[in-house]
């Protein structure tokens, strides 16, 4: 079992990848994410093998951004300096991300980057995804920051240097399982519509650039809303902030009630089993078997005996069976802040299956 002092670290990296501050680029960077058909040819274990690599990058810049964080804290400048410093960044970064998204939209391709790429197609998204990173990480600043500095950099000082990594690598695999989760679930269903349902391919592309462009907005009126904040120049209340804020709420008081050790295991136990299909076609027999062979043994020592099937399965039925409901709740109170989603994921199903199912009959007919 995981030790218990691990599990706040782990918890807090799972909060901080939906921070109040940084809520809005969790979104965005899927909307990038989809937004570029780079893999759109490549064989499915080829397209897992990315959304793993570029998860990977983004957190391990974003943590790493967070570790540099504490370092000058504690030696080089005061944590309220750099709290004045990034509401600007955000501004910055939000006038970036809607040109970007509006060249998406058009049907252009770009590199989104901090940094200049050294070379070659796959150097330029490995610098964009860092640049991405390195972004999402200094836009978390103002709200992550302080939990991060007690609790994850201020280990080091108190429990010794290899306590220290220990608790920075949970909190880097609790940060890891969000994003991975999310990246790796997107890239599969990209993969399976680029091989089945070229049709929605475009809608993706556009809803990719939908998304960079709302971030940007909402980045923008953040950043402003801190800055004049900061400065005693504002109010308490902006309906935008408030609105996302209130979203933020709702899931970090979930993830607290489900636990953030129980929500990141399930997260990383959807991701083994991800991979595992990816690959697949890659392995031979016996590489096949035994990945598989650990994928059930997970399965069966954590959701089994660990949570009795109340870690994911039970958990998932309950949700679909709950769904009509959901749906006779959308007229009761619309305002429920679950609905826009709700719709969204109804929508989404309702209208692959409707393709998927008008693509079967046509080729029942040839």
């Amino acid at each position: 079992m995981i030790d218990v002092g691990l599990a706040l670290p782990f918890s807090l990296g799972i909060a901080t990848a939906i921070n109040p501050c940084g809520f809005a680029m969790l979104p965005t960077w899927l909307g990038y994410f989809i937004g570029r058909n780079t893999a759109d040819q490549e064989a499915r274990p080829e397209q897992v093998v990315r959304g793993l690599w570029v998860s990977l990058l983004l957190t391990v810049s974003f943590v790493a951004v967070f570790g540099l964080l504490g370092l000058a804290v504690s030696h080089l400048v005061s944590e309220e300096a750099i709290a004045r410093r990034t509401p600007w960044i955000t501004v910055v970064l939000g006038l970036v991300l809607i040109p970007y998204g509006l060249a998406l939209l058009t049907g252009r391709r770009g590199s989104l980057s901090l940094l200049r790429p050294a070379r070659g197609p796959r150097s330029a998204e490995a610098w964009s995804v860092l640049g991405f990173g390195v972004s999402y990480a200094l836009v978390s600043v103002g709200c992550a920051a302080p939990l991060f500095l007690l609790q994850v950099s201020g280990s080091f000082s108190r429990d010794g240097i290899v306590r220290g990594t220990t608790v920075y690598l949970a909190f880097a695999a609790g940060m890891a399982a969000v994003v991975t989760s999310l990246t790796l679930s997107l890239a599969v269903a990209r993969g399976g519509l680029a091989r089945n349902l070229r049709r929605l391919l475009p809608f993706t592309d556009r809803i990719g650039a939908l998304a960079l462009m709302l971030g940007g907005a909402y980045l923008i009126v953040y950043g402003v809303y801190e800055i004049r904040i900061l400065n005693g120049s504002g109010t308490a209340s902006n309906p935008i902030v408030d609105a996302v804020g209130d979203l933020q709420s709702h899931l970090t008081a979930w993830t607290a009630a489900v636990g953030g050790l129980r929500v990141g295991l399930a997260l990383w136990m959807v991701i083994m089993t991800l991979a595992a299909w990816g690959l697949d076609p890659a392995l031979d027999r016996r590489a096949r078997t035994s990945s598989w062979g650990v994928v059930a043994g997970a399965w069966v020592l954590v959701e089994g005996l660990g949570h009795r099937g109340d870690l994911v399965v039970v958990p998932t039925l309950r949700v679909i069976a709950g769904w009509p409901g959901r749906i006779s709740g959308w007229f009761g109170d619309p305002t429920r802040w679950a609905v826009p989603l709700e719709v969204f994921l109804t929508a989404t199903v309702l209208l692959v299956v409707v393709l998927s199912t008008s693509a079967t009959f046509g080729k029942w007919r040839r």
